[in-house]
């Protein structure tokens, strides 16, 4: 894998046993900078990817398996990070990055098996010695050249790590992104002169990779909350920063019985949320990591 971008995961989690009390959820002290947490959850498995942000351009990726509440810290990376979409089973994860505070050249690498060589399909019969192939024919094969990085493309990786599987650059923030239509497909917001990848390692012959231009305007495969996507998240929003919470980065509402939320670097989960007013979702909530720090710390709090 490509490894040109980032660097391997730090320091081992470190478990704790917390008592349960609002004194220990809520930050003692002021951290010397804003930590933040976005958050994809995929649509047909227990798992999420968290994206912690801070200080500045540093982030880091964690793999979250939202049944058993493990977390598995991933690599960091110095940049601008968007998360675009996370696959169904949530084992690939596709993201946007930039980096232009440092040129690499662009290197182009191919394994034995690139899902967008379309010569590996030209009929043995157009390949005979002397034969000329028909224009139309020949216009399907062509592979166009991978396009230099300058700076920002779109990866696909295996989470928690941004080392990339393909990379495709792109034209600043004009292009770039995609989807996952599903487990085996992959939407790469690119036009056909942009969808040769560079550095990738070999793709299973089942994944199909299609240009944006080429596939319809279909959401994306995970659930990205926020904390002001309607109108019950922003109240709950304002109850949680009046409980104490200085910062709220995402609100999820899709996990019943419970609600799940995350601010000032932790992420929380209130057990059975409906019973309990609005106003001490903070008292209630259970701690599940702290990422306010580069050591990340699970959270094992008693009942």
């Amino acid at each position: 894998m490509d490894g040109r971008w980032c660097s391997q995961g730090g320091p081992a989690v470190i478990a704790t046993a917390e008592p349960r009390s609002p004194a220990n959820k809520r930050m003692t002290e002021s951290p010397p900078y804003r930590t933040r947490t976005t958050v994809l959850f995929a649509s047909k498995a227990p798992m999420a990817v968290v994206l912690r942000r801070g200080p500045r351009t540093h982030h880091r990726l964690i793999l979250w398996n939202t049944d058993l509440d493990t977390f598995e810290p991933g690599q960091w990376m110095k940049g601008n990070v968007r998360l675009c979409d996370l696959s169904p089973s949530g084992r690939m994860l596709l993201y946007f990055a930039e980096q232009y505070h440092r040129r690499s050249p662009a290197r182009v690498s191919r394994g034995p098996y690139d899902p967008l060589d379309t010569t590996a399909l030209k009929p043995k019969s157009l390949m005979q010695r002397g034969r000329k192939v028909p224009r139309y024919i020949a216009r399907a094969f062509e592979f166009p050249p991978p396009r230099a990085e300058r700076g920002s493309w779109t990866a696909v990786s295996k989470p928690p790590y941004f080392s990339a599987l393909a990379i495709w650059p792109s034209i600043g923030r004009w292009t770039g992104g995609g989807k996952f239509k599903s487990e085996r497909e992959i939407v790469v917001q690119e036009s056909a002169g942009g969808m040769t990848p560079i550095a990738n390692t070999p793709f299973p012959q089942s994944v199909r990779i299609i240009s944006s231009r080429q596939s319809g305007g279909r959401a994306a495969s995970a659930y990205q909350p926020t904390a002001e996507e309607s109108e019950r998240q922003v109240a709950l929003a304002a109850a949680l920063n009046e409980a104490g919470l200085q910062w709220v980065d995402w609100i999820s509402l899709r996990h019943d019985p419970d609600l799940l939320f995350a601010g000032d670097g932790r992420i929380f989960r209130v057990d059975n949320y409906a019973g309990v007013p609005a106003s001490q979702y903070l008292d209630h909530a259970r701690p599940l990591i702290d990422s306010a720090r580069h050591g990340v710390r699970v959270c094992r709090c008693s009942g």
